[in-house]
């Protein structure tokens, strides 16, 4: 198996050098970095985790973790999404990305994990951390590993899009629009900060005009377009009256609009729906989705900026991203 000495040796440099290069450290100039790495690609040198480790105090990983507590956790288009600014950034940057899934319950995550965190392979861990049963960060900060929440848990350094707000624009669009008979889908109570959240702002908005927001229909559903499909069921049967449902993420909207359609609701003719994240799906919907764009990518990308910036030792202060309202074809003025 090829060694750092051979490395160094095909490409007329130090193994000092080499590891550097290896390690992403800056201040080589392109040219060497060029040699080191064709003559990493020649021999098929493969850096030893656990001897780098070692040797400089890194490994090249970082862990996304998004703990599994909904069963569509892998169809989620929005964790996808996310996901893909997370692994565009850490690549750019030279890291690799671990995946963990832990199971949550109130005494916090799974064995599996905890024995991760344990491991000593981890350079910093990036967790989306939205669930009230319990904080999935609570193990890497005893062990003082570098982490950044995407999420409200309380921790030094997070980042979140700015639920208040995106749910206050939903509502104030609706109302603007007119109406006043307005469903909600949303989630069980308790469940996931940024849905309370986007409550929280739903309901400054309707408060704001004298609106009795506890008095409007609500079904939860389980973020799904089932769980859409079902929740709407429920509310157009039990008021037929209603003219437009806000739901809490654009799946249930998908259900919600495919559900308005099997009860021959014309939309947005006689029922207007809006949903929330503007995952692709949505633009290509029929009716094209009014939702919340929340920039999925950006919020995966920022998140690896400020843990590189943490594991620097460079001041991070936390961040929330701003989202906004995008109108599309699935809301108008009520015709009556």
């Amino acid at each position: 198996m090829p060694t750092l000495e051979d490395v160094a040796k095909k490409a007329g440099v130090s193994t000092a050098t080499v590891s550097k290069v290896l390690s992403n450290t800056p201040y080589f100039t392109e040219v060497t970095r060029a040699k080191v790495m064709q003559a990493v690609e020649e021999i098929g040198y493969v850096p030893h985790l656990a001897g780098r480790a070692l040797s400089t105090g890194k490994t090249g990983i970082i862990a996304v973790v998004f703990p599994y507590v909904y069963d569509s956790l892998f169809t989620d288009p929005f964790v996808v999404y996310m996901l893909q600014g997370v692994e565009e950034e850490s690549y750019a940057h030279g890291y690799n990305l671990l995946l963990s899934t832990p199971r949550l319950t109130s005494d916090g995550p799974d064995q599996q994990f905890i024995q991760l965190i344990h491991s000593g392979y981890l350079d910093g861990v990036i967790a989306l951390d939205n669930v009230p049963l319990a904080s999935v960060l609570e193990p890497v900060h005893k062990r003082d590993i570098a982490c950044v929440a995407i999420g409200y848990h309380p921790t030094q350094y997070f980042i979140r899009s700015d639920d208040y707000s995106g749910g206050f624009q939903i509502m104030q669009h609706m109302l603007s629009s007119g109406h006043r008979r307005i469903g909600i889908i949303t989630v069980p109570d308790a469940t996931n900060f940024s849905m309370d959240h986007r409550l929280s702002g739903m309901q400054a908005a309707a408060e704001a005009i004298d609106l009795d927001f506890a008095a409007m229909p609500k079904v939860s559903g389980n973020y799904s377009i089932e769980g859409g499909m079902n929740a709407t069921r429920v509310l157009l049967t039990e008021h037929p009256d209603l003219t437009a449902l806000i739901c809490l993420n654009d799946r249930m909207a998908i259900g919600a609009v495919q559900q308005a359609r099997t009860m021959n609701r014309q939309l947005p003719d006689d029922l207007s729906i809006v949903g929330y994240d503007d995952i692709p799906t949505a633009a290509s919907l029929v009716p094209s989705l009014t939702t919340i764009d929340q920039h999925a990518p950006e919020l995966g990308r920022a998140a690896v900026r400020m843990l590189l910036q943490i594991l620097d030792k460079r001041v991070v202060k936390p961040l929330t991203l701003p989202v906004h309202l995008v109108v599309r074809e699935s809301t108008s003025f009520p015709k009556s």
